[in-house]
């Protein structure tokens, strides 16, 4: 009696989940980051009609790419990651002294980890920096949630990396 063949896939068709992921900050891993929202690229259209055309219609031609802000939303700890990289913009506007500007640029990495804790994808975001924080969130005396800060990160385009 043969025994029968076993079905062996090379290449993944599950996708990968997305609930255990690293970021990291220069190499340093953000403590406590338990959201971050989505990393995309636009096109923008430039329409474009000539005064000799006999159609009413536009032309259509590529246009400047758009890169949206990227929110990371971590638990407040004592980790102040992202505190003291926002304030690198927000204390040199107070400062007297701004002939050099602050080293507020990084490189963002991103790392989705597979169901055993590997490295399955992984993201950089290039010349990345804080266009907002939000020190704390609410507080509410009958809550029962962490308190939660938050950094908007404003990049110039992101590279998948191979894991």
């Amino acid at each position: 009696m043969a025994k029968a063949a076993r079905f062996t896939e090379t290449t993944r068709r599950d996708p990968f989940r997305n609930f255990n992921f690293i970021i990291e900050f220069d190499g340093v891993e953000v403590a406590a980051c338990r959201k971050m929202s989505a990393i995309d690229a636009t096109v923008n259209v430039v329409k474009f009609r000539p005064g000799n055309n006999l159609h009413s219609n536009d032309e259509h031609s590529p246009g400047r790419v758009e890169y949206p802000a990227v929110t990371f939303e971590g638990g407040k700890t004592n980790d102040k990651s992202f505190q003291d990289w926002a304030n690198k913009l927000i204390t040199h506007e107070f400062r007297t002294d701004r002939t050099a500007e602050p080293d507020f640029r990084k490189t963002i990495d991103i790392k989705v980890l597979d169901i055993n804790g590997a490295e399955a994808l992984h993201y950089k975001l290039f010349r990345a920096f804080v266009s907002k924080y939000t020190a704390m969130s609410d507080l509410a005396g009958e809550g029962n949630d962490v308190i939660i800060e938050t950094l908007e990160v404003t990049h110039e385009g992101f590279e998948r990396i191979e894991a």
